[in-house]
């Protein structure tokens, strides 16, 4: 979920980028090179249905990065300063070996 979440989360960025870039302020020359698509987006040009996309594409962008900030605080990682608890094994059970021969002793002069 959270990864599903995560590339959502980036092409909602690259959709917003490319929506403001194309979207025309009052005034700005540059922007007269987008004028053309007026035809697309009705007598009203670019300006409302752009601007309607931009808040839509916005909302979205910070509710789903609120739904990742509250998703990866609530995620359980362990740190890497901390030790993980010691396993608790028990103990193996003795085993009684044979006892060996008794070693020969060398006969004294």
């Amino acid at each position: 979920m959270f990864t599903v979440l995560v590339v959502v989360q980036v092409i909602l960025a690259i959709f917003l980028v490319a929506i403001v870039l194309v979207n025309v302020g009052k005034g700005s020359e540059v922007g007269a090179v987008f004028t053309g698509s007026q035809a697309i987006f009705g007598g009203a040009g670019p300006g409302t249905f752009l601007n309607k996309v931009t808040a839509l594409l916005a909302v979205l962008f910070f509710a789903n990065s609120l739904l990742l900030t509250y998703l990866s605080a609530k995620r359980n990682r362990a740190s890497l300063m901390e030790k993980p608890p010691a396993p608790v094994t028990a103990p193996a059970p003795e085993k009684s070996l044979p006892t060996p021969p008794p070693l020969p002793v060398p006969p004294t002069k």
